[in-house]
């Protein structure tokens, strides 16, 4: 592993860290959603809001996809 792929790996650990700490949070509002983003203000505060567990899945799904495809491209070249 060089320093490039460990830069990439990082970078995505950072990301997945920061999508579990402020996921994809909305308050339903009739027909309505009022999206927030409040980290887990869900979870501390005392509301009918809702964390969108696929959305977050998609999401961490995507990043470790990007990130794997980033990791290989900045592999070594030797044969």
């Amino acid at each position: 592993m060089n320093t490039r792929q460990r830069s990439v790996l990082i970078a995505v650990a950072v990301v997945i860290a920061g999508m579990t700490l402020y996921p994809p949070y909305y308050y339903p509002r009739g027909d309505r959603l009022f999206r927030l983003t409040h980290g887990y203000d869900w979870l501390l505060g005392g509301g009918y809001g809702r964390v969108e567990v696929e959305l977050l899945f998609v999401q961490l799904l995507a990043v470790c996809v990007i990130g794997a495809i980033a990791y290989v491209l900045f592999g070594d070249k030797r044969p």
